[in-house]
């Protein structure tokens, strides 16, 4: 398949963390990227959902220190 012909996915509807989008826009773009480059970009977009669940337990006051 050409360049030309290769799909674009539909853009990700916005969660409103800002973190959260941006890792959802790196995962919809890893077409882009070469194959090289996917475990980095995985890594990264775990490393940041994991974060954010994380900061998001505390910021909602879950009751534990």
């Amino acid at each position: 398949m050409s360049e030309r012909q290769r799909a674009v996915p539909p853009p990700v509807e916005p969660t409103g963390h800002d973190a959260i989008d941006e890792a959802l826009e790196a995962l919809r773009l890893l077409g882009d990227l070469p194959v090289t480059e996917h475990v980095a970009t995985y890594d990264a977009i775990h490393q940041v959902v994991r974060t954010s669940l994380a900061e998001a337990g505390r910021a909602e006051g879950s009751g534990t220190p």
